[in-house]
């Protein structure tokens, strides 16, 4: 039977749309020690951050779901309760005898940019150019390589795992790399004098269970504390 080459075309654009993009990383410090495993299908993120806690982040609406494995729970922040939780520290504390209306939250202000300091490296067999971040009592070097193999892909699917709903909370101390030439192979961040160093060991499509974006049945749902409405 011979297939029309319009639906032979929308199956084979089907099949690439659901290639995964797997990530793992080596990250140490702040006494752990360990890899992490990024998987990417479209706007679904997963993050298995440790044995204990896996993340699943739409990166579409901004939702994050933490699993937590030993207890067999899930905890669901979406974008709006992230906002509010920024709302909530960035807002003045109101004063002795002001009105009850609250006043409005402070806007978010967009961390620095990375800056190129000129030197080059060789991380894992690519070549990388260092970038420096400092902000306050955050420091960080990124190493960014343009020849990591498929590096847009790559660098696409950590720009989603950044996305989610406590995003806004970062955008005021961590810088933005989506606009940096490339992958960052290895990423030294200090803060308050604890250093954790990531360093990228493999980044390959390859099909992964859908189930590895849902939550297990089995698990349990712990409500959110509700955020304080204006």
């Amino acid at each position: 039977m011979r297939i029309p080459l319009r639906v032979a075309a929308l199956l084979l654009a089907a099949g690439v749309a659901r290639a995964d993009v797997v990530i793992i990383q080596q990250v140490d410090g702040m006494a752990q020690s360990g890899q992490m495993t990024i998987m990417v299908n479209g706007d679904k993120v997963r993050a298995d951050v440790s044995p204990q806690i896996s993340t699943i982040t739409d990166a579409a609406t901004g939702d994050v779901t933490t699993l937590m494995h030993a207890q067999k729970c899930y905890i669901v922040i979406s974008a709006a309760a992230g906002k509010a939780m920024l709302a909530g520290m960035t807002s003045p504390a109101p004063q002795a005898g002001a009105s009850a209306s609250p006043a409005p939250p402070v806007p978010p202000v967009l961390a620095p940019s990375p800056k190129a300091t000129g030197k080059m490296d060789i991380i894992n067999g690519y070549n990388a150019a260092e970038y420096t971040f400092t902000n306050g009592n955050i420091k960080a070097t990124y190493w960014i390589s343009s020849d990591f193999p498929d590096a847009k892909m790559v660098a696409d699917a950590l720009a989603k795992f950044r996305k989610g709903g406590l995003a806004d909370m970062t955008r005021g101390f961590a810088p933005d790399l989506s606009n940096l030439p490339g992958v960052p192979v290895k990423t030294e961040v200090e803060i308050n004098g604890q250093k954790i160093t990531t360093e990228l060991v493999s980044a390959k499509e390859q099909p992964v269970d859908p189930s590895e974006y849902q939550v297990p049945a089995s698990y349990t749902e712990v409500k959110m504390p509700a955020q304080p409405q204006p």
